[in-house]
């Protein structure tokens, strides 16, 4: 398993026989969206806050097919991607927002599992808030366990630690999971993983190595990557890596 910390949650992965864009947000610096931010001074900034670290070409480059947990403006737009690229989503909702922005290979979970290649995918719930007005404003929002190589992948996405994500853990012991933890926050509360969050984590599955995202990119963010490789240092959790943009991660 290699994966490459691109912008944001957006990560490329080689996966057993597959290469595979996650989240893919290929906008240009300050193109996107403003959120409304509880710091007031990063209120009114456009996203994404930083460049890509290579081409949106060299990004592309031997994708078999785009897998998007919700889709959100920091977790998928419509920028640089081809339209004849294969597109994995959630849900039939999601689907049909793909389509309508003019792709034209879109796949949803009919059931709870997706095969490609020699990998299966499969979809779990994930929480995006920590509070009911939260995840009715945020919408649904999914996680994936990928199996097929000697090690389980568990992509958290947009959520918090709570029951499905524990319960999700307790099932598969994945080897490795990425966490979105850059705390996104805005005034009706909190949208997605904190340090406490990241800790809970480590606690119950100790073995795996953490890789840390969501960082550095959006104005309504309150931790950084370096927070969490300070907290990572102070706490001993040798486990918790967070690459740099355009770095990457072998395991």
């Amino acid at each position: 398993m290699k994966i490459q910390q691109i912008r944001n949650a957006t990560l490329k992965i080689k996966y057993g026989d597959q290469v595979i864009l996650l989240d893919p947000w290929l906008q240009d610096k300050g193109a996107g969206f403003s959120a409304k931010a509880v710091r007031e001074e990063m209120d009114g900034i456009c996203n994404p806050m930083n460049i890509l670290p290579m081409t949106p070409e060299k990004i592309l480059a031997d994708v078999d097919f785009c897998l998007v947990t919700h889709i959100h403006p920091d977790h998928f737009t419509p920028d640089y991607l081809p339209k004849d690229m294969k597109v994995i989503v959630q849900n039939k909702e999601d689907q049909c927002e793909a389509e309508t922005l003019g792709f034209k290979n879109v796949a949803c979970f009919e059931k709870n599992t997706i095969n490609s290649g020699s990998i299966t995918i499969r979809k779990v719930p994930a929480v995006h808030g920590d509070n009911d007005a939260v995840v009715e404003m945020m919408g649904c929002g999914s996680g994936y366990i990928l199996s097929g190589e000697n090690k389980k992948l568990y992509i958290a996405g947009d959520t918090v630690y709570c029951y499905d994500v524990e319960k999700t853990l307790e099932k598969y012991h994945p080897d490795v999971i990425v966490l979105n933890c850059c705390e996104a926050t805005m005034p009706f509360g909190r949208l997605i993983m904190n340090l406490s969050d990241v800790e809970s984590v480590c606690k119950k599955e100790p073995k795996a190595i953490v890789i840390a995202t969501h960082l550095d990119s959006v104005n309504h963010a309150l931790l950084s990557g370096d927070d969490i490789r300070n907290f990572a240092r102070m706490h001993g959790l040798a486990q918790i890596h967070v690459p740099r943009n355009g770095e990457f991660i072998e395991v």
